[in-house]
């Protein structure tokens, strides 16, 4: 191994460290605002959520508004309006009605709309090999979808879900030439608290309800879910600087298979040849597009 590699490994890792964290938290969520489940409300879950992860980076944002030109500050906020509002909000009301499996299958389309937004940004096509490795994805993804077995969740349900994908999308289009500028910790704080804000406006009126409703259990679980948020933005954002919106974006593909495994793992549910040859693509196509 060479020290030239070094960087883009440590990325890689990091960028797999936010996946796999991102890919199991679909089953607290729906756990914990499901119509079959704890049927908390989902606005002013997703609210309490981001107040507890935004509460980390107050003092790195005190002392980033000094030293940041307006125009910086409005991108950054403008950021955090996408990936955490646009993106919670209706990734969160989608989780009323589709599973956890649904949604990490729903959320497997972020690699491809990151290209396309690509594509046009730039104004040509995609590579072959970006084509391929696509390709080769969607395959995995049929294969775990004909593994999902029947329907999973509303035509609502899945629009929200598709939804937030794009926007989250978007936020990793637009992030990393800031992220590359002005670095990771500075960019977090700034683009979860901006996120935080309408999701405070949308659910906070509900909050004193379900801070009383919660039970140790599920107060362990938002907790849990808040501490894996902070960590996994922190960790994408560092490893989508080094590697890009395109490299990184791939990595998305694995929110599937991490949600398959965690079903095993967590919900005791059998792993089928079909769910194990389609991860196996996945992985396949993750690999295929870092060798560009």
């Amino acid at each position: 191994m060479t020290l030239a590699m070094s960087p883009k490994l440590k990325a890689a890792g990091l960028t797999l460290l936010a996946v796999l964290l991102w890919g199991f938290a679909p089953v607290g969520t729906r756990y914990l605002v499901g119509n079959t489940h704890a049927a908390l409300s989902p606005l002013p879950f997703i609210a309490l959520r981001y107040l507890l992860a935004s509460i980390c980076f107050v003092p790195v944002l005190w002392g980033e508004l000094r030293r940041w030109p307006r125009q910086e500050l409005l991108f950054g906020a403008l950021c955090g309006l996408v990936g955490v509002t646009g993106y919670n909000l209706l990734n969160v009301s989608g989780s009323r009605t589709v599973t956890a499996g649904m949604a990490g299958l729903l959320n497997g389309v972020e690699p491809l709309l990151i290209v396309l937004l690509l594509a046009l940004q730039r104004r040509r096509l995609p590579s072959r090999a970006t084509m391929l490795a696509g390709i080769v994805g969607l395959l995995g993804i049929g294969l775990l979808a004909l593994s999902a077995g029947p329907a999973v969740g509303d035509v609502k349900g899945i629009l929200f879900i598709l939804g937030g994908a794009g926007f989250w999308a978007v936020y990793c289009v637009l992030a990393v030439p800031l992220l590359q500028r002005r670095g990771t910790v500075a960019i977090t704080a700034i683009t979860v608290i901006a996120g935080t804000v309408p999701l405070l406006a949308a659910g906070g009126g509900g909050l004193p309800e379900i801070i009383t409703r919660m039970s140790l259990g599920q107060w362990e679980i938002v907790s849990a879910l808040s501490l894996t948020t902070v960590i996994a933005i922190l960790a994408w954002n560092k490893g989508s600087a080094a590697l890009g919106a395109e490299q990184s974006g791939w990595f998305l593909y694995l929110l599937p298979v991490v949600g398959a495994a965690g079903g095993t793992i967590l919900l005791g549910e059998p792993l089928t040849l079909t769910e194990f040859s389609g991860g196996g693509l996945i992985m396949l196509s993750v690999f295929l597009s870092q060798r560009k």
